[in-house]
């Protein structure tokens, strides 16, 4: 899913116009999102524990 279609999405889930609040709210949600994949993949690729300590394999 791409930065646009979660943004309709989320406009698809309110009735009415958006104000400017929903949108950074949107936006805001997204980030967040991205970021989090992105954390876990890394971990994963390097075998990297969530408490920054080195997997069994290192």
């Amino acid at each position: 899913m791409t930065e646009s279609d979660f943004l309709v999405y989320c406009q698809n889930q309110v009735k009415g116009p958006l104000k400017d609040e929903d949108i950074i709210l949107m936006l805001t949600a997204w980030g967040q999102m991205s970021y989090n994949l992105g954390y876990n993949q890394a971990l994963k690729e390097y075998d990297i524990t969530k408490d920054g300590q080195p997997g069994p394999d290192q």
